[in-house]
């Protein structure tokens, strides 16, 4: 089972701390005048509140808003530096007129520490939209664009301190801690770990030449709002280093001819905008891997969070991790089908 010590679960306690109170006060330091209204925002990760404000706010741009979010980033995942690198790269791609949403600036300062609950947070304007699950014809080719644009100004910059996206991240360290948490003591979950190994040394390869830049990192629908000028990306929480596929396939996962389709006509109007020509997309099943293996580690660090214990009761049962081992052993025979195989 996993240890009372498991990463994170300490620092954890602090999101427990907070009231309707500290979060009021976060947002009053802006200077903003509030309604008073609070709204709690889903969202696992961190901890993000929708504040509502006495009047409208111009924020440049033809954007104005009567709400800002609040968040307050999780304990212990990104120190501060980490953090101020995700704000500064938004800074720049608001900069070239890129669509995102980027942290208000507070006394020139982005980023703050609430002194009675220790956590750091940031307010954003909230943009007035909507999430799609279908995309037509041309908010796929739109959605091409919006990518591409970020992907232009990725290497206008680097990052120092957030994580690069390679197999010895986002598999030999999950391995390293998933052995250390034990989730489950069960035969399944010996196999899964000792199949790691393997995946990891069959996928190294592949990342041996290629080039890295910034990114998204999570650049799936549920990153996109919809409004009347068109789409914008939010939340750059996981925003790395690493080959621009990674914000490619999210968008469409599917193997079937009508997402082979629509993947298609995404990476044209992408092509078009960064003249890419050339597309490594033989990275997805590799990717997919890698974010499968990523997200059984995202849960056990966060184990301790009982959020996570509620919404992943089946994370610590023998039958999940069954499960587990069939999809990854399925996932490696879809990377063999692309001509890549274990020796």
């Amino acid at each position: 089972m996993i240890s009372p010590q498991s990463p994170w679960g300490a620092e954890t306690r602090h999101f427990h701390l907070l009231s309707p109170d500290h979060v009021m006060h976060a947002a009053e330091t802006w200077g903003k005048r509030l309604s008073g209204r609070v709204l709690t925002l889903n969202s696992l990760e961190n901890r993000v509140y929708d504040v509502e404000l006495a009047g409208k706010v111009d924020f440049g741009k033809g954007f104005s808003s009567t709400h800002v979010i609040l968040k307050f980033y999780r304990p212990g995942r990104w120190n501060k530096e980490q953090i101020l690198e995700e704000h500064r790269f938004l800074q720049k791609l608001v900069e070239f007129e890129v669509p995102v949403v980027a942290p208000i600036e507070i006394n020139h300062q982005t980023l703050h520490l609430h002194s009675e609950t220790n956590l750091w947070y940031a307010l954003f304007p909230k943009v007035q939209g909507r999430l799609k699950d279908e995309l037509m014809k041309d908010e796929i080719e739109q959605v091409g664009r919006l990518i591409g644009r970020i992907h232009n100004i990725g290497p206008m910059g680097k990052f120092d301190e957030r994580i690069t996206l390679h197999p010895k991240t986002f598999i030999d360290a999950n391995k390293t801690l998933l052995t250390t948490t034990k989730p489950v003591e069960h035969l399944s979950f010996r196999h899964y770990l000792e199949l790691l190994d393997q995946l990891s040394q069959f996928i190294k390869p592949l990342f041996s030449s290629l080039t890295l830049q910034r990114l998204h990192g999570d650049f799936h629908r549920g990153n996109i709002v919809w409004t009347e000028a068109g789409p914008v990306a939010v939340d750059f929480d996981d925003c790395l280093t690493g080959p621009v596929e990674q914000d490619l396939w999210l968008l469409f996962p599917g193997k079937d001819s009508y997402s082979l389709s629509d993947r298609e006509r995404f990476l044209s109007s992408y092509q078009e905008m960064t003249r890419k020509e050339f597309l490594k997309m033989n990275l997805t099943e590799a990717l997919r891997a890698m974010r499968m293996v990523h997200f059984n580690a995202w849960i056990a660090k966060r184990w301790e969070d009982h959020s996570f214990q509620r919404v992943f009761p089946q994370f610590t049962s023998a039958n999940y991790w069954d499960q587990e081992l069939i999809d990854l052993r399925v996932q490696i025979g879809n990377l063999q089908d692309f001509g890549i195989g274990f020796e």
